[in-house]
């Protein structure tokens, strides 16, 4: 969930701050996370699952790490979120195959994950939908902010540990696709809604618009 980033962002901002000073820019971490995610695929399907699952974290931690590089270096822009989810897209692509090949979770489950997942990316866009204070409450809060990276490293780690990766893959199949449909869901109600008024309803954790206790501490 968004609280359990919020907490390891702030545990890795030494790093990210060190990895700035250093020139690192915060694309090469974003694409450093496909390297992570490709190779954790292919440790599951050669059998070598400790491994697997330490660069599927690498995968998480590079996609946190980025974001504090840009912002330490101050470059963020809208381009560096985007690039970041897409190059997530490919980084769960490469681990989610990796787990179907090597026979850890049937195809059904496996590409539903997936699927969910590119769903769940597609509907944290919402650049021109809604204002960006609107976006970023529509992004962040409970249950919006559910089934995120963090969330599904979890899921495959632990269902690996226990041996039931399917349930975990079905787990994480079923969450990313209701969260994204909830997602769909409550935009459209929230951008039916005037933009003076919507502004203002905005503003308040508890508005009839969200419909949603203010963001967890």
């Amino acid at each position: 969930m968004e609280t359990f980033r919020d907490a390891l962002g702030q545990l890795m901002v030494p790093t990210g701050r060190f990895l700035a000073a250093v020139g690192i820019h915060p694309h090469v971490l974003s694409i450093s996370g496909i390297g992570f995610g490709v190779l954790s695929g292919y440790l599951f399907i050669t059998g070598h699952l400790g491994w697997a699952i330490t660069c599927f974290v690498l995968s998480g931690l590079s996609d946190v790490v980025d974001g504090i590089v840009a912002r330490t270096r101050g470059i963020a822009s809208p381009f560096g979120s985007f690039f970041d989810n897409f190059c997530s897209a490919y980084t769960d692509s490469a681990a989610f195959a990796g787990l179907i090949l090597a026979g850890l979770c049937t195809p059904f489950w496996g590409l539903g994950a997936l699927l969910g997942t590119f769903a769940r990316l597609l509907t944290w866009r919402l650049d021109g939908l809604v204002s960006r204070d609107e976006g970023q409450a529509l992004r962040s809060r409970f249950p919006h902010a559910l089934a995120g990276k963090g969330d599904r490293i979890v899921l495959v780690a632990l269902g690996v540990v226990s041996g039931r990766v399917d349930l975990a893959m079905a787990l994480i199949a079923i969450s990313t696709n209701a969260i994204a449909f909830y997602r769909c869901y409550h935009l459209w109600r929230l951008a039916s809604v005037p933009e003076s008024t919507r502004s203002v309803r905005a503003a308040s954790p508890s508005s009839p618009i969200h419909g949603l206790p203010g963001r967890p501490s």
